[in-house]
């Protein structure tokens, strides 16, 4: 099981699990895997399908852990 909670963007750290649950970018709300690059408006998130770009304004994400 995974523990989950909405975190501040701010608090990030790269290798950190998200999730985007809310978003601007209406396309970027799921997105879901890891941290693996971080600038100060973006993260470059490592998922599935590949690495996605995450703009941090307008966006509410949920950590998870294993």
């Amino acid at each position: 099981l995974c523990r989950m909670n909405i975190k501040n963007w701010k608090d990030l750290k790269i290798g950190s699990c998200i999730e985007v649950i809310e978003s601007n970018n209406k396309s970027s709300i799921g997105i879901k895997g890891k941290v693996i690059y971080e600038t100060q408006n973006t993260w470059i998130i490592e998922t599935e399908k590949g690495n996605k770009k995450i703009i941090k304004n307008g966006t509410k994400i949920k950590e998870y852990r294993n």
